[in-house]
């Protein structure tokens, strides 16, 4: 049973319980995360859309906790 393939061979579970050098040996990074500052931009939008109005919300009822 495999845990996961990489482009050439099956990594069988006993290599992961041999350490990480031996998982090492059967990994290749061959991408690097980047990205542009437009993309940066856009993500940080799109989280702050989702946080900002979850963040209220909770401030909101935590208030009307303490009101009771």
């Amino acid at each position: 049973m495999a845990a996961y393939k990489t482009s050439t061979e099956a990594v069988d579970q006993k290599d992961f319980l041999e350490g990480p050098s031996r998982v090492a040996e059967h990994v290749e990074i061959t991408q690097t995360i980047s990205w542009t500052a437009e993309e940066e931009k856009k993500l940080v939008r799109k989280i702050d859309l989702f946080l900002l109005p979850n963040i209220w919300l909770m401030y909101l009822l935590s208030y009307m906790d303490r009101t009771k």
